[in-house]
């Protein structure tokens, strides 16, 4: 999780703080009020999806940030729990609850996070563990592990076990200017044991990702065969994007009992502007994931304001080397139900406009076919290919998904309407570039209504 006072994100560039709030996302994670980045401490427990998410419930900004929470049946509709917990006065997270994971290794539910105590954000890795079973009350704070001597930052952690070890990596800074991803050791779940530098940018591979001097909320998963690091990138203090290293977790040779990993490929998760920061756990169907759609706070914005929601819930495979997303298909499967209406390839071709919430389905004809979404800020053209692809609308967010490519998320704040166009370069003309495509206007779930516990974190929609 990062400093977003001293690290604006890119779209803060091209948006500022009086940009009207037209109509908010529906199908997405997101609170009635307040701030929200990182999703945290996912997990499918007592059968229903949980996502936390970094939050500051009084002001859409970044600050004193706590965790809020949701949950869900069906990963359709998400239902708003109350905060689950806030800066500990005189805890070692008072200036925030910064990001984490869920701890599996306790009697009871834990959860795993940096916690920071000034604006050093200097931090530690603390835990809590819940007092129910709705995952609703916690324990107060208490330290597991600190940042090592040689380590010029660290946060974010992330548990996994191997070879019946349990193992933590922590995103880092080491030195000046190098991007590191650190390992602990976690046989005793309260006490973690710093056992050195795991990887950094200095690797042949990952030297290839974006240019970044900070790897921000690791996430290590299986797919196909394969171990995927996924990594948050930084410089200077500025969001970039969001890496991949797709390689093979081996056991060290020198008996230490270590994990090694040794990265084969490089690539990015999402190639949109507007994801960052997601966070991959497992449920009976797979890991699964959710990512920041980045967007600017408003700190003079009028009460009740919202800065901030999550990606709709993607499944991970893997095609060759690269990592391609789908919407999760209970999801699709909900959207699938409502009506849909044919859309010939030279209406697109023309341009067409959006409803509010939607689903585009459709197949590109053409290598070069392209797809090119208006907003309020720019036009933002998409490739496509001769593949199929999924456009989700949900208010002033985009998510396209691409058959054999990453998604590309986007975020204009002060859209009210996308419009659609799709063109190709090969002597099949633009109105021949597209076949099969539909459009169905969503109607989203019933939203909740925010619990009612004073501070609740509320929801977009939920039953």
């Amino acid at each position: 999780m990062t400093d977003r006072a001293t690290a604006p994100h890119p779209l803060s560039e091209r948006t500022t703080h009086t940009v009207p709030r037209n109509p908010l996302p529906a199908l997405h994670i997101r609170p009635d009020h307040g701030w929200l980045n990182d999703p945290n401490g996912m997990v499918h427990h007592g059968g229903r999806w949980h996502v936390f998410f970094q939050h500051n419930p009084q002001r859409p900004v970044h600050e004193r940030i706590a965790w809020g929470h949701v949950s869900s049946a069906d990963l359709v509709g998400w239902d708003p729990h109350p905060v689950a917990f806030a800066p500990e006065p005189g805890g070692p997270d008072r200036a925030g609850c910064w990001s984490g994971v869920f701890l599996p290794w306790l009697d009871r539910p834990a959860m795993a996070y940096s916690g920071v105590v000034d604006d050093t954000h200097a931090s530690t890795v603390v835990v809590r563990e819940a007092l129910d079973d709705d995952l609703d009350t916690w324990t107060p704070p208490y330290v597991v592990a600190t940042t090592p001597p040689d380590v010029t930052q660290m946060r974010d952690p992330f548990c996994f076990e191997r070879a019946g070890r349990r193992f933590a990596l922590l995103g880092a800074r080491v030195g000046h200017a190098t991007p590191a991803v650190l390992l602990f050791s976690c046989d005793d779940p309260r006490d973690w044991r710093y056992e050195g530098v795991w990887l950094t940018g200095e690797n042949p591979v990952a030297a290839t990702l974006p240019e970044s001097d900070f790897w921000e909320c690791p996430q290590l998963v299986e797919l196909g065969g394969r171990s995927v690091l996924v990594l948050s990138l930084q410089l200077e203090g500025r969001l970039s994007t969001v890496g991949l290293l797709v390689g093979d977790l081996t056991d060290a040779a020198s008996g230490d009992g270590l994990p090694r990993f040794e990265p084969a490929a490089a690539g990015l998760l999402d190639e949109g502007p507007s994801c960052y920061a997601p966070q991959v756990a497992l449920d009976p169907d797979g890991p699964w994931l959710h990512g920041w759609v980045l967007d600017v706070g408003r700190p003079d914005a009028p009460a009740p304001a919202v800065s901030g929601c999550l990606t709709l819930p993607r499944r991970l495979h893997l095609v060759g080397d690269a990592v391609v997303s789908r919407v999760d298909d209970r999801l699709r499967a909900y959207v699938g139900g409502q009506p849909s209406t044919p859309v010939t390839g030279a209406q697109l071709a023309a341009g067409v406009d959006l409803p509010l919430v939607a689903r585009v389905t459709g197949a590109g004809t053409d290598p070069t076919t392209t797809l090119t979404l208006r907003g309020a800020e720019r036009d933002v053209e998409i490739h496509v290919g001769a593949t199929g692809f999924e456009v989700w609308v949900d208010a002033d967010v985009v998510e396209v998904y691409r058959e054999t490519l990453p998604p590309v998320t986007v975020r204009q704040p002060g859209t009210a309407g996308w419009r659609l166009r799709a063109t190709g370069a090969s002597g099949l003309g633009a109105s021949a570039c597209v076949s099969d495509a539909t459009i169905t206007e969503v109607v989203p779930p019933t939203p909740a209504a925010p619990a009612a516990t004073p501070g609740a974190a509320g929801a977009a929609r939920g039953r």
